[in-house]
């Protein structure tokens, strides 16, 4: 365990496949699936699909919060119901989408300044290598048509690097490239900060596909006007011949997993493998009916691996900004499996009391980092929890933070934990729990306490309600509350974490049904619901929330209240004009399905809900 401290500062940031799963593993796919164009929303899975989409865990774990099987999901709604008005909630989210310059009235901007990109120095110095996460040295690319090009000499400081493989194909069943189709697709859906390298790994005809290739991105750029052809002409490269035979670092990561999965070069220097291309709107009946990955690939998907990167710079860039701040490091690159108990030093009551807000980084990584992730990072989406031991009883564990695990994939998790900051606020030793679930992950977590500044900090809570098997006698377990306010509170939350899991045979739900909470709070009501469900592509869209993109499984389709590969984001709620200090809160709760009442075998519920003051 490690306390680092920040205090007034703002630094500035300076800069695959070793083994598929197969049909019934995780919804994992093979070596030769990739996929990706945009699509239109559509009803939930249909009975062929659902038997591929993986489930989260659904044991319970002791304590007051309950685990969830799922992951989290962002754009689900929040509703005040008297009125019009919305609920005060704090949005976590950062837009990461690069926008072009606007400004007719200054000098040309540079490229990442007319990106609004920050900008890392080349780094030279190293310690350098080719495995996931070391430091991309310098390389020289031998292009089939021009001049050779060289990292060092092409460094805007902005951009990431996107390597396609040849041996890439469009199915278990079918042996076509996937660059024989979905160029357009992939340009029309890259941001501007991107480079595409096609590097030849199949072992047959070599030249001849690099040479088609060359063909159809001169095509390509044929139908662009002359300024878009000749920028995307800049940023699309096609190698001169076999990846391994690269010299440096480059041949030797074309040796291994990239071969088949491809590579990339992030924002900040760092190597990384490309995952999954398996697109969610070419689900083929036939795949399916021959016992493989039913979803064929598309090269569009490699964009969704730059808008990753694009989100992680900006998402490092605020957390090295942040000052006023200490950090506690409660794991530090440890690989974990299962429940792990630790007790961690935090800072004295004194300091706690000084801070008012909290966020959680976790790292789940693939335990060997010399290997791909697929075959080396879990297969499933299952459910993972950061718990404290409550202080009134060592037998209970109250439920802090709770995230979603990627199918097969890596994954870093930025949660906003201030409603359970409370629980923090004793100090000294604390045990806490991490439930990595039954797969092991290389594993960082850091508690970053703040003082933001925002003139009121979280001083208690009051536990209201758990969720539970998701029938028709739900509601019948929630009684109503009447809770006393703190005469000294400026400021309360409602503050819950909610996912619903299980795929029941006429609805799939709760994992993909619509399940509403309705808090009602001295009459006003606040509703949390889930209308990203039956949206194919409801995950995709939350890649700038942080969750990871081409992943093994079906990661696409929206849920109710989570995304695999994804933090779990409260639901918050400002309710501090609906209550007065120094007197009681009436509060009550219930649920319906789709806005009507809840039918047996409707899944589970995973809720865990306080009220939260400030002073």
């Amino acid at each position: 365990m490690v306390i680092s401290t920040k205090t007034g500062a703002v630094i500035l940031i300076s800069l695959v496949f070793s083994l598929a799963c197969l049909w019934g593993c995780g919804g994992g796919e093979s070596n030769t699936n990739t996929g990706a164009a945009d699509a239109q929303a559509v009803p939930n899975p249909d009975a062929n699909q659902a038997g591929d989409i993986q489930e989260a865990d659904m044991s319970n774990k002791p304590g007051l919060a309950p685990p969830s099987d799922a992951s989290v999901e962002e754009s689900d709604s929040t509703t005040k119901l008297e009125d019009t008005s919305e609920p005060k909630t704090e949005d976590s989210s950062t837009d990461t989408k690069p926008s072009p310059n606007t400004d007719t009235n200054t000098e040309p901007l540079g490229h990442c300044e007319g990106l609004g990109l920050p900008i890392a120095q080349l780094n030279t110095e190293g310690p350098f290598g080719h495995f996931r996460h070391n430091l991309a040295d310098d390389f020289e690319f031998y292009p089939l048509k021009g001049d050779p090009w060289l990292l060092s000499e092409n460094w805007t400081g902005c951009d990431v690097y996107i390597f396609i493989p040849s041996a890439k194909t469009k199915s278990q069943t079918d042996a076509t490239s996937i660059w024989e189709n979905d160029l357009a697709g992939l340009i029309a859906g890259s941001p501007r900060n991107v480079h595409y390298f096609f590097m030849a790994t199949s072992s047959s005809k070599v030249m001849e596909s690099l040479e088609a290739m060359q063909t159809r991105i001169e095509s390509f750029l044929a139908g662009l006007s002359e300024s878009e052809a000749e920028f995307w002409g800049a940023r699309l490269h096609v190698s001169g011949g076999s990846g391994a035979a690269f010299p440096g670092w480059l041949g030797k990561a074309f040796k291994g997993p990239s071969s088949s999965y491809g590579l990339a070069i992030d924002r900040h220097q760092r190597v990384r493998l490309n995952g999954s291309f398996a697109d969610v709107t070419r689900y083929s009946q036939a795949l399916s009916d021959a016992g493989g990955w039913p979803w064929e690939a598309n090269m569009a998907y490699a964009a969704h691996e730059a808008r990753q990167y694009n989100y992680e710079a900006l998402r490092d860039a605020k957390l090295a900004s942040e000052d006023n701040l200490t950090i506690v490091s409660a794991w530090e690159d440890e690989v974990l499996k299962g429940s792990t108990e630790k007790e961690v030093e935090f800072p004295d009551a004194e300091t706690m009391s000084t801070f008012d807000t909290l966020h959680i980084d976790l790292t789940m990584d693939c335990p060997d980092p010399e290997l791909g992730e697929f075959g080396n990072c879990g297969a499933w989406d299952y459910l993972s929890h950061i718990y404290l031991e409550t202080q009134a009883d060592p037998q209970e564990w109250t439920e802090i933070s709770r995230f979603i695990t990627t199918y097969h994939r890596e994954g870093r998790y930025l949660v906003d934990a201030t409603g359970a900051l409370p629980h923090f606020l004793k100090g000294g030793t604390l045990k806490l729990k991490f439930d990595a679930s039954s797969q092991s992950y290389r594993t960082k977590m850091d508690f970053r306490f703040r003082n933001a500044g925002k003139g009121y900090r979280p001083v208690g809570s009051h536990y209201l309600w758990s969720g539970r098997g998701f029938n028709a006698d739900y509601n019948d377990y929630f009684e109503d509350q009447e809770i006393l306010i703190p005469a000294t509170t400026k400021r309360v939350e409602l503050w819950a974490i909610i996912t619903g899991h299980g795929m029941s045979s006429t609805h799939n739900c709760a994992e993909f049904c619509d399940h509403q909470h309705f808090f009602d709070v001295n009459g006003a009501v606040y509703a949390r619901t889930h209308d990203v469900v039956g949206n194919q592509v409801g995950c995709i869209d939350q890649i700038e929330n942080g969750m990871v993109p081409n992943q093994g499984g079906t990661w696409w389709f929206g849920r109710g209240g989570w995304c695999p590969g994804q933090q779990v984001d409260p639901f918050v709620v400002d309710i501090t004009e609906d209550m007065t200090p120094g007197e009681s809160l009436s509060l009550a709760y219930e649920a319906k399905m789709n806005g009507a009442s809840i039918p047996d075998g409707s899944g589970n519920i995973r809720m865990s809900s306080w009220l939260v003051f400030f002073e």
